[in-house]
Formats: structure tokens, C-alpha cells, sequence
């Protein structure tokens, strides 16, 4: 007489089909999403490296090397102008030895009798202070590397065909600033070197001023 089917073996076999075939469908899955991330890095990395060759075939590189490197020997040049030559006989002048030392105190610190000489040692005792000596110093460094700056375009500008510093003129007819090479007033559009022309007659509509104002 021949047993009955093991319907319970059969379902553990079902199971475990349906566990290695789940497992299966997972991993293809982690492939496919790994396979496709590469491949977006890969392609950002060859457009991000693309895009710095062709930075460096500009030549900006250098260029901007070279002038952070003057920028930083300029700067230490003109501080030093301005802190060894300029301020030591302004800060005689008014009796003091630098224009760091000049400054009003307008709170005490904790000695509120102390008599300060130094603008550290103000701030040392916790005074708070307007530094105005300060200001001045670094007022001289801004007009001296301004100065500076224009002296070297006006240099570098005088080996050039095409101006650096736009050089502008007034609109014979609206007053505003224009290039002085410039044909027509970007503001009022009328004609520079043709006076002639701007007695056409427009076509109708509304007029606008230099301003952008509408009138009837």
C-alpha cells in the first residue's frame, strides 16, 4: 500500500524556491542600480574634467596665479609704505608714535583710572574704543594700491589697442554718460554723429524719456 504524498515537504520546497528567486530578483536589482550609478560618475567626472582642460587651455590659470602672487608681494609693499614711511611722522606730528595709537576710548575697561598709551593696551584692560587712527592708516592703503592699480592699466593700457578704462562722454540730448566712441545714445537713441537723422519722424506712440517715463 503506497504512502501519501509529504504535502509539507512540498511547501518548504515552494518556499525556499520563492526566498532564492526573491534573493535573486535583490541582487539584480544592487547591480543594476551600482552599474548605473558608476556610469553617471563616470560621466560627471569626464564632463567636470573636460571642463577643466579647457580652463587651463585658456591660460586663466596662469594668468590668476600671477596675479595672486603680485597682489600679495604688492600688498605687503604698500603696508609696509604706509607703516614704516607714511604713519611714523603723521604719528609724530599729532605725538604719538604710530596712527594705530590714535583713538578715543568710550567706555573704561576694568581700571577705570588706567591711562592707556597703546590701543592693545586698551583693549587688553577690556576698553572699548574708536579707532580712528586705525581708519586713517587704512584709508592711505586703499588710495595708494588705487593709485597704484590705475598706474599700472594706464601702462599696461598704453601697449593695447582697445582701451581698459572706457573713456565716456555726455548724450549731446539727454545729458547721460555714453561711450565716446559710441554712434547712438543707448539712452534717448538719438544719433551722435549724425544730428541730422534725429529730425525723422518717429512712428506714433507713446514717447519714453532718458529716465524710461512714458508721455502722451
Amino acid at each position: 500500500m503506497s504512502s501519501p504524498p509529504n504535502g509539507n515537504a512540498s511547501g518548504r520546497s515552494s518556499q525556499r524556491e520563492r526566498i532564492i528567486y526573491g534573493l535573486q530578483n535583490v541582487e539584480d536589482t544592487a547591480r543594476e542600480s551600482l552599474l548605473h550609478g558608476g556610469q553617471v560618475v563616470t560621466r560627471k567626472a569626464k564632463t567636470l574634467w573636460t571642463h577643466f582642460k579647457d580652463f587651463i587651455d585658456n591660460g586663466n590659470v596662469v594668468g590668476l596665479a600671477v596675479g595672486l602672487m603680485l597682489g600679495a608681494a604688492f600688498t605687503s609693499l604698500v603696508t609696509s609704505l604706509v607703516d614704516d614711511i607714511i604713519s611714523p611722522p603723521l604719528g609724530l606730528a599729532v605725538g604719538h608714535a604710530s596712527l594705530d595709537d590714535l583713538f578715543v576710548v568710550i567706555k573704561d575697561g576694568k581700571n577705570a583710572s588706567a591711562t592707556y598709551l597703546t590701543l592693545d593696551e586698551a583693549h587688553n584692560d577690556g576698553a572699548v574704543c574708536i579707532a580712528y587712527g586705525r581708519f586713517i592708516q587704512m584709508t592711505f592703503n586703499f588710495f595708494i594700491v588705487a593709485f597704484a592699480l590705475f598706474a599700472v592699466i594706464r601702462v599696461f593700457q598704453s601697449f593695447q589697442q582697445e582701451e581698459i578704462i572706457k573713456s565716456k562722454v555726455k548724450c549731446k540730448y539727454c545729458r547721460q554718460k555714453i561711450s565716446k566712441v559710441a554712434t547712438r545714445c543707448q539712452f534717448c537713441t538719438s544719433w551722435q554723429d549724425m544730428p541730422e537723422r534725429n529730425h525723422v519722424s518717429s512712428p506714433p506712440g507713446p514717447l519714453v524719456d532718458a529716465q524710461g517715463h512714458m508721455s502722451d
